[in-house]
């Protein structure tokens, strides 16, 4: 269907393209698929990249009110032109300071809509660098946009469930992994063996909640910590070398890890948080780390494709066994990349969606309301 537009959606999403994980995992990597079947995604991001350089830092009050102020626009003008689509999609939220009212406002132009999440966003969650903003979220609102959405499409059989509390039209679309661009890696060969950790500033305070674990293990064993994020870590007592994120090299430099952590609490927020960082490490063929919370209980299978740990000291047992045996590492990172090729490719996830997408516009009756994912 190259070239054969059957359909235009438009995709509400928070933050630029090619920067945010969660839209880049899911809507943006499947964007290119979707086409290929004739459905066409228009984003429009509440953010733009200026805004986004002050966002997540402490202050620029000034700065951070013209942003919101900007997106509201952006926002208004979406809502003029909804009717010019076949369908409406909601990634997290579409307005992050207002009331369910507003995002009410594009079900009532006509136009199905269907909300996508991958956090527990409907839980109050926010960083220390916004706080003045964080009671204008309204987490509360998640509920009613489950409720009012034609369709929900949630990242993760638990945030599903969640949902399904309060509607009867969620299904599981799981975040997913473009296989030819997270091709398998071939093994390295080199002096020192690299224990690896990505992801963004937010939860880089995961990675460095676990110092006291890291320093125990790296006093044992002669390992290098690899931090690969926007913000550079702050570890005491622990040497990490610290690379910075960019889209453009964000796949090599996990390449270069032998083994791939997730450090994770154990509270609601994280229970809630879709697999991705392990699916990344895991793709590449890489063993897994990780706490036995949230999407990781998903996708990890304990023992085969890397460890579900939930002490400090069943993180350093597993880190050891993993830096003492190249087999070990080569053998449960063949498998983590089976489990990714059977059930996290983009393809799969962007046909899944597709579906939904076709069940909503009245095009084809493919995903029944309900329906269950198996992980």
């Amino acid at each position: 269907m190259d070239g054969e537009l059957a359909m235009r959606v438009l995709v509400l999403v928070p933050y630029p393209l090619n920067t945010a994980p969660s839209q880049r995992f899911r809507l943006e990597q499947w964007a290119p698929l979707l086409r290929s079947q004739g459905i066409e995604l228009e984003f429009s991001a509440f953010f733009d990249a200026p805004a986004l350089r002050h966002l997540h830092s402490p202050g620029r009050l000034l700065h951070k009110t013209r942003a919101v102020l900007a997106g509201l626009s952006r926002r208004r003008r979406d809502l003029r032109r909804a009717a010019e689509f076949d369908a409406i999609v909601i990634h997290r939220t579409a307005w992050l300071v207002a009331p369910t009212t507003v995002e009410l406002a594009y079900s009532g132009r006509g136009v199905p809509v269907i909300f996508d999440f991958d956090d527990a966003v409907y839980l109050a969650h926010g960083s220390g660098a916004n706080r003045l903003f964080d009671w204008l979220k309204f987490p509360a609102k998640i509920s009613a946009l489950c409720r009012t959405s034609r369709a929900v499409s949630a990242g993760s059989a638990y945030l599903a469930d969640w949902a399904r509390q309060h509607t009867d039209r969620a299904s599981v679309v799981p975040t997913s992994i473009d296989l030819e661009r997270y091709a398998l890696r071939e093994p390295l060969s080199r002096p020192r063996l690299a224990v690896g950790w990505t992801g963004s500033a937010t939860s880089l305070t995961h990675l460095e909640a676990s110092a006291p674990m890291l320093r125990r293990f790296l006093a044992a064993r002669d390992v290098e910590l690899r931090v690969v994020s926007n913000r550079r870590p702050c570890i005491p007592g622990v040497p990490a070398a610290w690379r910075p994120w960019t889209p453009a090299t964000e796949v090599e430099e996990i390449r270069a890890f032998d083994i791939g952590i997730k450090p994770l609490p154990d509270d609601e927020w994280s229970r809630g948080k879709c697999p991705m960082k392990e699916l990344q490490y895991m793709a590449l063929g890489l063993p897994v780390v990780c706490s036995a919370v949230g999407g990781s209980r998903e996708a990890v299978q304990h023992g085969e494709s890397g460890f579900l740990v939930t002490s400090e000291d069943a993180w350093i047992d597993a880190l050891s066994r993993l830096a003492d045996s190249a087999e070990l590492r080569r053998r449960m990172g063949l498998a983590g990349r089976r489990i990714v090729e059977r059930r996290y490719s983009s393809s799969a996830a962007a046909e899944r969606f597709a579906e939904l997408l076709r069940q909503v516009t009245g095009a084809r009756p493919a995903v029944a309301a309900g329906e269950t994912w198996a992980p």
